[in-house]
């Protein structure tokens, strides 16, 4: 009976995994890498629920040892997935950063050449200032 729950709990898990991170790509929470990372890490879950193969070991497991092990195991997800959402919005501001930078840097240039060209008139002026004189 606790071996049907674990099975149960992973599947569950595999699932809420694989909506949420979904869901959070879908949003631009994380970046397309840690979403299918976490899309095959859900599928793992599932998997192992599922198939009778993969799932033999949760028959071994007493009914404390099961919920500890599920317990651990979701506080473990659940901060990975939050470190990969933290990774995900430094990545994307950086780029966006990256984007601000060179256009300022292109804004900078515009203005460096214009500043070059009235330089120019303003030497020409005052050549013709000199020569008049």
């Amino acid at each position: 009976m606790e071996s049907m729950l674990i099975k149960g709990g992973l599947i569950l898990a595999g699932t809420v995994l694989m909506v949420s991170s979904f869901w959070m790509n879908a949003y631009k929470k994380i970046t397309v890498n840690f979403a299918v990372i976490w899309e095959l890490l859900g599928l793992m879950l599932v998997l192992t629920g599922i198939i009778p193969v993969f799932s033999q070991w949760t028959r071994l497991l007493s009914s404390g040892t099961g919920l500890a092990f599920f317990c651990v195991g979701g506080i473990f997800l659940f901060e990975e997935v939050r470190t990969s959402v933290l990774l995900s919005e430094l990545t994307m501001k950086n780029r966006e950063l990256a984007m601000q930078v060179s256009l300022l840097n292109q804004e900078n240039e515009y203005m460096m050449n214009e500043l070059e060209a009235l330089q120019k008139i303003v030497e020409d002026m005052d050549e013709k200032d000199t020569v008049c004189r």
